[in-house]
């Protein structure tokens, strides 16, 4: 293999946007994810970028009369955390890595927080879903020992759609297709590090109100208010 070149790359490029709308997607290659990035209302933007190797030094400038907030107002997700003491040990290092996550705004633990705790699954299941519907909180993620448990408990709660899932597929579609705001995961079933990468993963996840599995979405709630009316 030959040695690496010592010669310096300059490559630079620089354009003006003025459109009724801005759509942005926005791929993390470290974490994991996706974020999608939508603005209906008219801006004007000027970008300039320039990329120079030995060393690789990248400039990002630019002006812009648009100025992009998240949905939830805060810049990142709020999301509750909670489950039983089959979960404490996965939810623990999750945890770590989510308060860790620029798109994570902050993270609400409900509980249990020691082995030594056998309160039910169900009890902070059903407090970290109640977040969710009352609006406190974006998402839910909840680990017991299957992950059966607390979906069965946070789905009792109205407007809260939780899934138990295993894979990226599963986590995927949970919001693209579900828009499941509530994951759950068992810690007797999948590994820590498959499970910590899941988690990364799904909060890359932006339901889109557009797209065609939100009639679908609309279809479940639709039976949720004539079954439990």
């Amino acid at each position: 293999m030959s040695p690496p070149s010592e010669r310096k790359v300059q490559i630079s490029s620089s354009f003006d946007i003025d459109s009724k709308s801005f759509h942005e997607k926005v791929v993390d290659h470290k974490n994991g994810g996706t974020k999608r990035i939508d603005e209906e209302e008219p801006h004007q933007h000027h970008q300039s970028t320039t990329v120079t190797s030995n060393p690789v030094k990248y400039e990002n400038n630019g002006t812009d009369e648009l100025h992009i907030t998240e949905a939830n107002g805060a810049g990142g997700l709020r999301i509750a955390m909670g489950g039983d003491d089959a979960g404490v040990g996965y939810r623990s290092q999750i945890k770590a890595d989510l308060e860790a996550d620029p798109r994570v705004a902050k993270v609400i633990d409900v509980g249990v927080h020691e082995k030594s705790d056998k309160t039910a699954y169900a009890h902070p299941a059903d407090e970290a879903a109640k977040m969710v519907a009352k609006g406190d909180a974006d998402r839910a993620l909840l680990i017991c020992g299957t992950g059966l448990g607390v979906a069965i408990s946070a789905n009792k709660v109205p407007g809260v759609r939780a899934v138990t899932a295993h894979d990226s597929f599963s986590v995927e579609r949970s919001i693209m297709s579900n828009d499941a705001q509530v994951l759950c995961m068992g810690e007797r079933v999948i590994g820590l590090e498959l499970a910590r990468r899941l988690a990364k993963e799904w909060i890359g996840y932006k339901f889109d109100p557009k797209s065609a599995s939100a009639a679908k979405v609309d279809a479940i709630m639709e039976y949720e208010k004539k079954n439990f009316a």
